[in-house]
Formats: structure tokens, C-alpha cells, sequence
């Protein structure tokens, strides 16, 4: 009877869990979906595809609200607002804002602006006074 007892109790712990293995499954394929919303989001801003990437910020966003889909998010609509209304750049805040809710400390590191380098500078040839004497 001892055994039957036993065998019904880790019958019952390996039906429970088997429910949460197909949710981890299921919330690793959202957070890889996630992140390819996001990858593709941030090539659209790169090449100033504005709305693609509010698109798929959005749909990153709805599939796994996190700071950094928020962050770009309202960086999109920042951008968007320097072109036109005010109403762009409400959303730019609301968004800004909801990526430092869910993480106080994010800072976003995958989309750099390509800047210009400056051109390396050759000193100038020192002056005969500062030239010294042989």
C-alpha cells in the first residue's frame, strides 16, 4: 500500500509540472519573437523607416512588454515628432517613461547613430622659436 501511495504522489508531481515545462517552451519562443521584432525595429530606425519601426516595436511590445522594446519605442516616436505634431511626441514620454518603470537602470546599448569621425589632425610643425638649437 506504501508503494502505491508513493508511486500516486510522484504520478500527481510529474502531471503538475508537466504544464509548466510547455510554458517555459512557450515563454522562450515569446521572448525569442520578442527579440526579433526588436532586431527588425532597430534596422528600421537605422535606415529611418519611422513607421516599420514604431510597427514592430509596437508588436514586441504586445508580445513582451520589457524596457528596451519600450525604450525604442519612444525613441521611434521621438524621432517621428521632430518631423510633425505634438502628439508624437506625448507618446515619445509615455514610452520613455514605461521603459524606466520596468527597468530603472536600462540603457540602451544595440543602436548607435553612426557618427561622423573626425578626420585625424596633423600637428602643425613647430615654429623656429620652439624648434630647439643645435
Amino acid at each position: 500500500m506504501g508503494n502505491r501511495r508513493i508511486a500516486g504522489f510522484v504520478l500527481a508531481a510529474v502531471l503538475s509540472t508537466t504544464p509548466l515545462a510547455g510554458y517555459a517552451a512557450d515563454e522562450l519562443s515569446d521572448t525569442q519573437t520578442a527579440a526579433k521584432h526588436v532586431e527588425q525595429g532597430i534596422a528600421h530606425l537605422k535606415a529611418n523607416n519611422l513607421d516599420a519601426a514604431i510597427s514592430e516595436f509596437e508588436e514586441s511590445n504586445e508580445i513582451l512588454p520589457d524596457a528596451e522594446s519600450s525604450y525604442y519605442l519612444g525613441y521611434a516616436y521621438y524621432l517621428k515628432s521632430r518631423k510633425d505634431n505634438g502628439e508624437n511626441r506625448k507618446k515619445s514620454l509615455e514610452y520613455f517613461e514605461q521603459a524606466y518603470e520596468i527597468d530603472p537602470n536600462f540603457s540602451p546599448a544595440r543602436y548607435k547613430t553612426v557618427e561622423p569621425t573626425p578626420e585625424p589632425t596633423t600637428p602643425a610643425p613647430p615654429s623656429s622659436e620652439e624648434q630647439p638649437k643645435p
